[in-house]
């Protein structure tokens, strides 16, 4: 979303109709501007946008707000009223009039989720006390509901991969079923680094055997096959270089404590693996039965 074409082609494809009709979607800009409070951080990563109104000389800001949570949270909805809120409270401090906020929420987690207002989580609510409830509406996007048809034929191309690779993020084999169609629209001019990012993306979600990898690579298109395997490849070289590492940590781990359990001492063992005397003591600590 940080690329403004992709953003722009995301809002208009997910805006309803009356927003777009009321915001100038040419004049889209990202801002630097974050209303995650800290307390919310555990729930929301957020992209804040801002764009001219028409026929007014007033901007309004759209809030993307993608949910991280791995499950769905029954009082999301007053989370987004307190992010809402922040969101004003930053434009009063800097001293300018109040431009509204359209939050909009994406969702890709894997159980299913009917996002409630204030109003549904108060079913016993007297009516002449409703008028005192706050409500405001929220753009809620919950990616599987959205077929693969209507996700590919976005319109841009990299936008309806990464929604793709989101639909399906907690189903690896699925992600290695639907490779196709994830990378043979890929990518417009300009993209390159892009496609980069989205192909490390799906490389760390899916764990792909040598057979499943040439049937990957038969299928897409030349100009991605060659970013696809110098990509694989490096992942593939990082992640032994990890296992290595790894390796050599465990086995320095079990000299420790086995040398302390026969009788060496914290010097000794601290000479032998260059490691300091603190972190000898702290390894034997906290491998100690």
């Amino acid at each position: 979303m940080s690329n403004i074409e992709v953003a722009r082609d995301f809002l208009k494809t997910f805006l309803p109709k009356e927003v777009l009709d009321t915001i100038d979607i040419s004049t889209l800009k990202i801002t630097s501007n974050s209303y995650v409070s800290e307390k919310l951080k555990e729930t929301f990563a957020d992209l804040v946008f801002k764009c001219k109104l028409k026929d007014s000389k007033h901007s309004a800001y759209i809030s993307i707000l993608l949910e991280h949570k791995s499950y769905p949270d029954k009082y999301a909805y007053i989370q987004i009223l307190g992010y809402v809120v922040e969101g004003y409270q930053a434009q009063i401090k800097a001293g300018k009039p109040l431009e509204p906020i359209i939050p909009v929420l994406l969702y890709h987690g894997k159980q299913k989720w009917e996002l409630k207002s204030l109003k549904d989580l108060i079913p016993y609510l007297p009516e002449d006390v409703e008028k005192y409830i706050p409500q405001f509406d929220i753009k809620f996007l919950d990616l599987k509901k959205f077929s693969d048809e209507e996700l590919l034929n976005i319109g841009n191309s990299f936008l309806s991969s990464a929604l793709t690779i989101q639909k399906y993020s907690h189903n690896p084999i699925e992600l290695i079923r639907k490779a196709e169609n994830i990378f043979s629209a890929l990518f417009p001019e300009g993209m390159g680094n892009f496609s980069k990012v989205l192909i490390v993306y799906y490389l760390q979600l899916v764990e792909i055997k040598e057979v499943q990898l040439l049937e990957i690579i038969e299928k897409i298109p030349p100009k991605v096959k060659k970013d696809f395997m110098s990509t694989y490849e490096l992942i593939e070289k990082k992640g032994i270089e990890k296992g290595i590492e790894k390796g050599i940590e465990r086995k320095t781990i079990d000299v420790i404590v086995k040398g302390y359990q026969k009788g060496a001492t914290i010097n000794f063992l601290a000479d032998i693996t260059g490691l300091s005397r603190g972190k000898v003591e702290k390894i034997i600590k906290e491998n100690s039965n």
